[in-house]
């Protein structure tokens, strides 16, 4: 009976096994104390199905990947186990599975002034050209501030705006002149309903990436002020975590007359830069790689002959096409001083979340509380249960997306806890779908004292590149030995031999080779190295090694 077994487990083996090239891989059976069973050793490589992961689907919430490597961890060796129950001592299977990979925040800072998006693209593009799409980054710089200050009539438009949704707000808003900010009362604004009120009112006056500072009259008991520091997103005002104060500018445009007229005052004095804004209606701001550019200096100048005449102290925000490779717009803060407007900006520390799309950097949409709240939701966040809405949200926001666009999004989640998600919603031409971060990555298990067990250990076969690197490393340590194997190609193992290499040679080799091949190896690093021997004929012989404080030693 043991005999049938045996053979039938032979065959499973050859099954498993037969592309290794290793051509012995079952030539150490151990021999456990399990009657009526042999145990064989093997290597193999194995990719997760789908009806693999349907067999965990209440611990992978009927995902196909794992939640984090703790997860597959704990679940692959019960898996290996079933799969492989007649292999034994010193077995490996590399299993390649899909991994959840959290989108992070990459830091970046810098000591720049950047007023706008357009400024913000320029900088991280020149900074971390190589960055990939659908990279998140968390810059901190100096960003200009502006001011607006709410009026009588502001208020009155925002009740025109939000009334049906916050009848009692917005009334009492018109009515007083002033957000009422006792949470006790039907008129009560929270600091979310003001943003979504600002965003209403002034979202289409601001350019993408400006940030600004609104003051606005409330009534706590008694007649107030209060002011939000606020960046707008191209979608939205979010409300910033800093205070700043700034100056309540006058939006000024270029209109074409204006670029003709700045053209025809300064070619004499700037030839190719002139003739250049006359022919295409744009400044080019390619300051250094262009004989065509526009400095700040010069753009000031031309600035200050068609801007209005303005009384001391007046701001001004200039908006101006430019080009910089590609058609675009740009601003500039001007202030008036002294008969002249001169370039001169308010500017605040802020960070804020800026991610690359299409080659481009933005503002990922981020999901408000006013967002939520018009889902339904009890809470501000997702769920495992409700994140489908997401998308369904999407299509609502670009009702004219094309198969492939690609949306980067922000929001909150729970899953035990609330945090914030960063990643990105791909439109296959008829729904958004929003992509897990998952990764396909893979693992080595290997079998020990009985369980399989996570094992780093990297299968070697020594080449003959490699055998030349040892035999010129050592040939002033060892002469006979590393001549030997050098010309022959095979460690000498007779114990006898002039050119015996023993187990400590062997092991100064092997760190010799692995610190030239895998120099930055980590601490724990595992390999199991086989090399040709010679003991009277040749065959192979493995050995495995473990990187310890350091060096490479034996397990």
């Amino acid at each position: 009976m043991k005999k049938i077994i045996y053979l039938i487990t032979l065959t499973l083996a050859v099954t498993f096994v037969g592309c290794n090239p290793l051509e012995d891989l079952y030539d150490d059976i151990d021999a456990r104390e399990t009657p009526g069973v042999d145990f064989i050793q093997a290597d193999e490589q194995y990719t997760f199905t789908a009806e693999d992961y349907e067999l965990y689907e209440d611990e992978l919430g009927g995902e196909e990947f794992f939640e984090s490597q703790d997860q597959a961890d704990l679940i692959l060796p019960d898996f290996l186990a079933e799969k492989y129950p007649v292999w034994g001592e010193g077995s490996l299977v590399n299993v390649t599975y899909n991994l959840f990979d959290e989108t992070v925040l990459e830091p970046i800072s810098t000591s720049q002034t950047l007023s706008n998006l357009n400024d913000i693209d320029s900088f991280l593009s020149t900074t971390i050209e190589s960055a990939e799409n659908g990279t998140f980054v968390e810059l901190t710089y100096n960003a200009e501030v502006l001011a607006y200050t709410l009026s009588d009539s502001d208020f009155e438009t925002i009740e025109d705006a939000l009334g049906s949704k916050y009848p009692e707000a917005t009334s009492s808003a018109a009515r007083f002149g002033n957000f009422e900010r006792r949470s006790g009362r039907d008129s009560y604004w929270s600091d979310n309903m003001i943003v979504e009120a600002i965003t209403a009112l002034l979202a289409a006056d601001y350019n993408t990436g400006q940030v600004l500072v609104v003051n606005f009259a409330i009534f706590d008991g008694s007649p107030g002020s209060e002011s939000f520091t606020l960046q707008h997103n191209g979608y939205n005002f979010l409300k910033l975590d800093v205070e700043a104060s700034g100056s309540d500018a006058t939006e000024y445009t270029l209109t074409g007359d204006d670029y003709d007229a700045i053209a025809a005052a300064l070619t004499a004095t700037y030839p190719g830069p002139g003739g250049n804004l006359a022919q295409f209606g744009s400044f080019d701001v390619r300051v250094g790689s262009s004989d065509n550019a526009w400095t700040d200096e010069m753009l000031v100048e031309g600035f200050n002959l068609v801007l209005p005449s303005a009384t001391e102290g007046d701001v001004y925000v200039v908006s101006y096409e430019i080009f910089n490779g590609s058609r675009g717009t740009d601003t500039m803060t001007l202030l008036y001083t002294g008969g002249a407007y001169i370039q001169s900006a308010t500017v605040v520390e802020v960070a804020t979340v800026v991610a690359k799309n299409d080659g481009d950097w933005e503002f990922p949409y981020t999901f408000t509380r006013a967002d939520y709240d018009s889902f339904g939701f009890r809470f501000p966040n997702f769920s495992s249960s409700n994140i489908y809405i997401l998308d369904i949200f999407l299509e609502g926001l670009f009702p004219f997306a094309q198969a492939g666009d690609v949306a980067m999004v922000q929001y909150d989640f729970f899953a035990g806890g609330t945090s914030t998600k960063y990643g990105h919603s791909v439109f296959d031409g008829d729904k958004w779908k929003l992509t897990p971060d998952v990764i396909e990555t893979s693992f080595q298990y290997g079998f020990e004292d009985g369980v399989w067990v996570p094992d780093n250990t990297i299968n070697y076969v020594l080449l003959g590149a490699d055998v030349d690197l040892i035999s010129n490393a050592l040939i002033d340590v060892y002469p006979g030995p590393a001549d030997n194997v050098g010309f022959f190609g095979s460690f000498d193992r007779r114990t006898g031999s002039s050119n015996y290499w023993s187990d400590e040679m062997l092991l100064e080799a092997f760190n010799i080779l692995l610190d030239t091949r895998n120099p930055g190896a980590a601490e724990g690093q595992k390999y199991a190295l086989t090399f040709v021997v010679f003991t009277g004929s040749t065959g192979n012989e493995t050995k495995s090694v473990i990187k310890t404080d350091g060096v490479w030693v034996y397990q």
